[in-house]
């Protein structure tokens, strides 16, 4: 063999180029991406994500349809609540007052506009105010709980402190309950009812009114419509009329009341709230009236010239009232009724003092007692027998003991509140 070093050196650049060119010529080699496995932290953060993600589309979705709610529920500024607009003049609120006030300020688009209260009675658990058209508030439709189907949702909207408000809930059905002397019809919900919410308006997702939220039996429940129209129809009354600015409730003498009495026309007095321009004046459940002005009293329309400014040249009202075997007149004030009849302390400080308890407290009544038939209640106190206030309870039961042979006309109290009723 040659070892010839040229030689050599021809071979080695051979086998370079040839090992060069091999190198040039072989295939690609796939380089596959890193795959990312999620950490078990990351893996545990995805369900919250997506209940997340969620509630902030669920909660858009109430917004949207809450929107379409604002227009029809108002603040009243002067008295910090809410009102729903229930017709183009006309707004309807919780009554949490003893007497509510004669106007309020609804706090409108174009600004605050004077309402004027026409149902307010202290037997209804709201009130109804008069305004001039509100621009831009259009009156909801309303729907009857009847159409409700259980599980649906609704939503309840309110005027707070500085903003529009709404919650939402399902309707879960209706019962009846009492509120105060009636009987109202409750929409039952999910809905945490507050404080905050009373005056405001529960509505269904097409903006249909429901309920509106009212304080019954010092709980804050949701009246169904049907209820609250009644409720207006009732406050619309000369009753009703009667009891909101001068505070007592009448009617013509029954037939046993007139044998009872032994009168046999007039207006008997049944009930008289605390604080009210009749309390001041003197009269109290069981007196007769016998007539207004000098005319006989025979039908509560005849009262109607004390409602309002029916009178507007006449300073007072003169009534002559029987009272047992007496008989006697009683001037009300035809002007300046509307304050509110509390009395501050002496001392100036702004107090205002409640009464002490007079009478004795009822423990219990006997369900089918005509006591209980009568409508009384635990609680009640008695306050008088006939014309008299019992000295001692050994009295009171002698009066009502049941072997007693004659009826007996009781007056009792209860919330502020005297009524009478004449008991078998």
């Amino acid at each position: 063999m040659s070892r010839d070093p040229r030689y050599i050196v021809i071979l080695a650049v051979a086998a370079g180029l040839i090992l060069g060119f091999g190198w040039l010529l072989k295939p690609e080699e796939s380089v596959s991406e890193p795959v990312l496995v999620p950490s078990q932290v990351e893996l545990s953060r995805l369900p919250s994500l997506t209940q997340r993600r969620s509630l902030e589309e669920i909660a858009e979705f109430f917004s949207q349809a809450a929107s379409n709610l604002a227009p029809t529920v108002v603040r009243l500024r002067s008295i910090r609540r809410s009102g729903v607009v229930w017709s183009a003049d006309r707004v309807v609120t919780a009554r949490l007052e003893w007497r509510f006030p004669v106007a309020v300020t609804v706090a409108a688009d174009s600004g605050d506009v004077g309402a004027y209260a026409n149902v307010a009675g202290p037997h209804l658990p709201l009130a109804a105010m008069q305004t001039p058209e509100l621009t831009g508030r259009v009156p909801p439709q309303n729907r009857p709980s009847g159409s409700l189907e259980p599980g649906e949702w609704v939503l309840a909207a309110w005027q707070g402190e500085a903003e529009f408000a709404f919650a939402p809930g399902s309707y879960l059905g209706h019962s009846s309950r009492p509120c105060g002397q009636l009987q109202v019809e409750e929409l039952v919900t999910s809905l945490p009812i507050r404080p905050a919410m009373l005056g405001g308006g529960v509505f269904d997702l097409d903006a249909n009114l429901v309920g509106v939220v009212l304080r019954c039996e010092a709980e804050d429940v949701v009246i169904t419509t049907r209820s609250v129209t009644e409720l207006l129809v009732a406050g619309e009354t000369d009753d009703s009329r009667l009891r909101a600015r001068w505070g007592f409730h009448v009617a013509p003498l029954n037939g046993a009341e007139s044998f009872y009495f032994g009168w046999g026309h007039g207006l008997i007095v049944h009930e008289v709230w605390e604080r009210y321009p009749v309390a001041a004046a003197g009269l109290r459940p069981g007196d007769i009236l016998l007539s207004l002005d000098g005319a006989e009293l025979r039908e509560l329309e005849q009262l109607r010239i004390l409602d309002g400014d029916a009178a507007p040249g006449q300073e007072t009202f003169s009534l002559e009232v029987r009272r047992g075997l007496d008989t006697m007149m009683v001037a009300l004030p035809a002007r300046g009724i509307d304050t509110r009849l509390d009395v501050s302390s002496s001392a100036g400080a702004g107090l205002v003092w409640g009464q002490l308890a007079r009478g004795y407290q009822i423990a219990s009544v006997l369900p089918g007692s005509p006591a209980a038939e009568a409508g009384i209640e635990p609680g009640d106190r008695l306050v008088r027998v006939g014309l008299e206030e019992p000295a001692t309870l050994d009295a009171v039961q002698a009066v009502l003991a049941d072997d007693r042979a004659a009826p007996t006309y009781v007056e009792l109290t209860r919330d502020g509140r005297s009524w009478g009723v004449l008991l078998p």
